[in-house]
């Protein structure tokens, strides 16, 4: 009997190398590449502003696939025009099987017309290309409803990262210079929507013994969105109390994991976030808006996050009184059978399938 040989994956990475669709593909490809039955081909583009001719050659590199993995967000692919001129550079230049994962998938608003817009446009033209188009929840199916064919569309959450371990807890609280404090982690890239304005009015309302960490930096032009928050923060009178972090390499964000009592996603909006799955993995107790995707990830395991209603500071300033009084030193059971289910080995086990289907198409 002759043997069949492993399936053969590519994976094509676009974009600046810290952003987190560059590793949310980087940690797939890991994955996948640590089976048996699969083979993986990396393929990298480099920054969202390559060339056509760097696109065409790390496209061709994965003409011997037997299906390619691609991590679509439109500013990767040019936005004003939707991302067509380059997708198609990519498109002609491999010819294989395609499964895109749809990252920042939001709803139109206002004056958006998708029938002629060219994010719209080049929406369809990646619905028409792909064998599979992935989102991370039942809230962005919906959203992408009438934009792309309903047949294509899967929904496979975001996986979360298995941790071993973190750093000692007293050691870590020391190091920062938090030892006594209460401490709440906002993760992420500082922009509008994740809520840090919000965090900062709550603050007023929380114990002086609590503190804010915010972890991440803002993105390349948006400067002044950080120094809007470091004067609200000061003008609220709890400038001493919100620490902004910047962004850190995986041994310091492990340290303040490790010294967070409570995780706080306090988010307008939300597509998928890499943020909250990571500190799912830490196992403390989450604080969450009222979100749709947080619902979902809810529904899989009662009691995991801790959603506040409405959207104003008080509420939020509650939700995290109640989360810091039940937060123990050992990880949040709930939060850790969440983890479970969303590990990256079951996540990828979702997209060998969608690979096997795809190559079989």
């Amino acid at each position: 009997m002759i043997a069949q040989r492993p399936l053969r994956v590519g994976f094509l990475h676009v974009g600046h190398e810290r952003s987190g669709l560059r590793r949310y593909g980087g940690i797939l490809a890991a994955e996948a590449a640590s089976r048996a039955d699969v083979e993986v081909i990396e393929s990298d583009v480099g920054g969202r502003d390559a060339s056509w001719w760097e696109l065409r050659r790390a496209a061709r590199r994965l003409r011997d696939t037997d299906v390619v993995h691609v991590q679509w967000k439109l500013a990767d692919w040019n936005p004003r025009v939707g991302g067509i001129p380059r997708m198609e550079v990519v498109l002609q230049s491999m010819r294989r099987p395609l499964v895109v994962t749809m990252h920042d998938v939001y709803p139109a608003t206002g004056r958006q017309a998708w029938a002629l817009w060219p994010t719209a446009l080049g929406m369809r033209r990646l619905g028409m290309a792909a064998t599979s188009l992935v989102v991370h929840s039942e809230e962005e199916r919906g959203r992408l409803r009438g934009r792309v064919p309903e047949d294509k569309v899967e929904v496979v959450p975001h996986f979360v990262e298995t941790r071993a371990g973190l750093p000692a807890r007293e050691a870590s609280r020391a190091a920062l210079g938090v030892a006594d404090r209460r401490v709440v982690t906002l993760l992420g890239h500082i922009i509008k929507r994740r809520g840090h304005s919000l965090l900062i009015d709550a603050m007023r309302e929380l114990p002086e013994d609590v503190i804010a960490l915010f972890v991440g930096t803002t993105r390349p032009g948006r400067e002044s969105i950080g120094q809007a928050l470091e004067e609200q923060a000061l003008d609220a009178g709890v400038a001493e109390r919100v620490r902004f972090m910047g962004y850190l390499a995986e041994e310091g964000l492990e340290q303040v994991l490790a010294a967070t009592d409570v995780a706080v996603c306090p988010f307008q909006s939300m597509s998928a976030s890499g943020a909250l799955a990571t500190v799912i993995s830490a196992g403390r107790p989450i604080v969450t808006s009222d979100l749709a995707p947080f619902g979902e990830l809810n529904a899989l395991e009662p009691g995991a996050l801790h959603p506040f209603a409405p959207y104003q500071p008080g509420p939020l300033a509650a939700c995290i009184d109640e989360a810091l009084a039940v937060a123990g030193e050992e990880r949040d059971p709930r939060v850790m059978a969440l983890a479970r289910r969303l590990a990256t080995s079951r996540i990828v086990d979702r997209y060998v399938g969608l690979y096997r289907a795809a190559a079989r198409d």
